[in-house]
């Protein structure tokens, strides 16, 4: 009878605690959780005869920008930022920061890309 209850007992715990995993949410730091899609046309201050374009083929948050002149350059997407190495902000600075509110880029300066 001894041997019972530690069987009984090694039953019920395997019953109680190996039911079927539930799949928990989980940030797992991957690009999918930190680079916003923003492949599209843009407008420089929302005026449609100002298009811009960000070309963003890969999840890895390398875009190429296209300013409302036709300039491109290669620069990055991650979380609320853009970075742009080859542009700058007019003030003597090394490369253009953008912040990502919603769906406009807004830039130092105050201008803006809207879509």
């Amino acid at each position: 009878m001894k041997t019972a209850l530690p069987l009984t007992l090694s039953t019920f715990l395997l019953l109680t605690f190996a039911g079927p995993a539930i799949p928990q949410p989980r940030d797992d730091g991957g690009f999918r959780n930190r680079v916003p899609n923003l492949n599209g046309t843009w407008y420089m201050h929302d005026d449609e005869d100002l298009p811009c374009r960000i070309i963003q083929r890969r999840p890895d948050g390398r875009a190429e920008f296209i300013n409302e002149h036709g300039e491109a350059a290669w620069g990055s997407v991650y979380r609320d930022r853009v970075w742009i190495p080859d542009w700058n902000d007019g003030e003597g600075s090394d490369g253009l920061e953008g912040r990502i509110r919603g769906n406009m880029i807004i830039w130092p300066n105050g201008s803006y890309w809207s879509r």
